[in-house]
Order: structure tokens, then sequence, then C-alpha cells
């Protein structure tokens, strides 16, 4: 199911939007390769990591620096955990992004 989540214009370039869609919290991010959506909980201790720092497609949580690839939510950061975080189908519709969920 595809819901609206905000506006095109709400992302700033160079880190995320938080969004929140029943249960779920999102963050939607304006990446080179387009925008993209994770969970918006770092798998270190689970601080939401929309405040992040995007480089191309990677992420650097902004509370102790582990890093994920956007596009596939894999993590990046050699001392940590080597699964990802969740991603979600995003598309833009005029001036409103959808996030599939």
């Amino acid at each position: 199911m595809w819901v609206r989540v905000c506006r095109r214009q709400d992302i700033p370039r160079g880190r995320g939007w938080p969004v929140q869609v029943g249960e779920l919290r999102l963050a939607v991010f304006d990446t080179e390769g387009g925008l993209r959506a994770v969970e918006n909980r770092c798998l270190h201790i689970g601080n939401p990591i929309d405040d992040g720092s995007v480089s191309g497609e990677v992420l650097t949580c902004p509370w102790h620096g582990w890093q994920y690839d956007l596009q596939t939510g894999q993590h990046l950061t050699v001392f940590g955990r080597r699964h990802g975080l969740r991603t979600f189908g995003v598309r833009v519709e005029g001036d409103d992004v959808l996030v599939e969920v």
C-alpha cells in the first residue's frame, strides 16, 4: 500500500525527513540517486537517524557514526552488525511523496 508521507520540498538535501505511518517510524532522504526511505532507527542503540548526514547514497548516523547504504539499507560500518535497515519504496506524484508500506 502506498501512503502519502510528506511534500517533496519538505525533504532537505543531505539530511533526512522523519515521518510516521501507523507504528512505523521512517526517514526519507534526498540522495544523488533519488528519494530513499528507511526505518528511522539506527541498529546500534536505536536512536533516530533522520538527522544524519548523507554523502552520495551513504547515511552516517549522527550519534555514533554507523553508516548505511540508503539504496539497499546495508550496514557499512566494519565494527557493527552485518544486517541492515529496512527499506521502503518511494515515488513522487506531483508534489506528494509516497512510501510503500
